[in-house]
């Protein structure tokens, strides 16, 4: 994105003594801002870049305080033009609810690629993958691809009546997707959940998070679950409210790493 050469240039003034505070604030800022729009469908390419123009004036030569009020200020403003409604706050379950099938292939491997990353930092782990390699390896054996936990299969669709439509559209939330490997992507693609269960061993630690022997005897896990209020739990079977449990838990997580 070319968004935070404008933004640096205009925040940073000659001799600046702080400039690198503002990159990093500014770096973040535009990435809350960008991935906000995205996960409640209120991002528009030229309503996003007319928009940091009206940032860019606000922001000239202010300090670091100043950058959160002037995102948070053009954020709401799309998200209620998007939503047609007076007024709309910066994240909301409302505009969350449905995400997931209008968002492009690489911004979904971010989004996963930030939620294992989170899920590392707070138990104590390594990531199982840098996030350049999550996002970007696309292979069939080394790429990183979406996952649908529930298969297009006759079983699953009984779990929503039988209709195809509502099926596919839920199926595609983001409590319903995560990521694999190539193979391992391969490999699960039509089997039941019970048995798709036993492929994401050993895979990301969201995957994992499905399974029950996640949260046997792991600390680091209770205290995650304890110090942010998560409502974390493995799953032995899924179907509707399942995936709404997962997608409302993403929902919290996306809280607390575009806070």
């Amino acid at each position: 994105m070319d968004a935070p050469f404008h933004l640096v240039l205009s925040a940073c003034v000659p001799n600046d003594s702080i400039d690198d505070e503002k990159i990093r604030s500014l770096a973040q800022e535009i990435d809350r801002y960008f991935s906000l729009l995205q996960l409640q469908s209120a991002y528009d390419s030229n309503e996003f870049a007319d928009s940091l123009f009206r940032i860019s004036e606000s922001i000239r030569g202010k300090d670091i305080e100043s950058y959160g009020p002037a995102f948070d200020a053009q954020l709401k403003a799309m998200i209620a033009a998007r939503r047609n409604v007076q007024d709309a706050e910066p994240l909301s379950y409302a505009a969350f609810k449905q995400t997931g099938i209008n968002l492009n292939t690489r911004f979904k491997r971010y989004f996963f690629a930030r939620i294992d990353d989170f899920l590392a930092e707070n138990m104590n782990m390594n990531p199982k993958h840098p996030i350049s390699d999550l996002v970007t390896k696309t292979g069939a054996k080394s790429g990183f691809h979406v996952e649908h936990i529930l298969s297009w299969n006759t079983e699953n669709k009984k779990l929503f009546d039988g209709d195809e439509e509502l099926f596919e559209q839920e199926r595609n939330r983001l409590g319903g997707i995560l990521l694999l490997k190539g193979k391992d992507n391969i490999s699960s693609n039509n089997e039941p959940y019970r048995e798709k269960l036993k492929s994401y061993a050993n895979t990301l630690y969201w995957n994992e998070t499905l399974r029950s022997d996640s949260y046997k005897s792991k600390l680091d896990m209770k205290e995650l679950r304890k110090r942010h209020k998560l409502d974390l739990k493995p799953f032995d079977r899924f179907g509707p409210d399942e995936l709404e449990a997962r997608h409302r838990l993403l929902f919290e997580i996306t809280k607390i790493v575009w806070n």
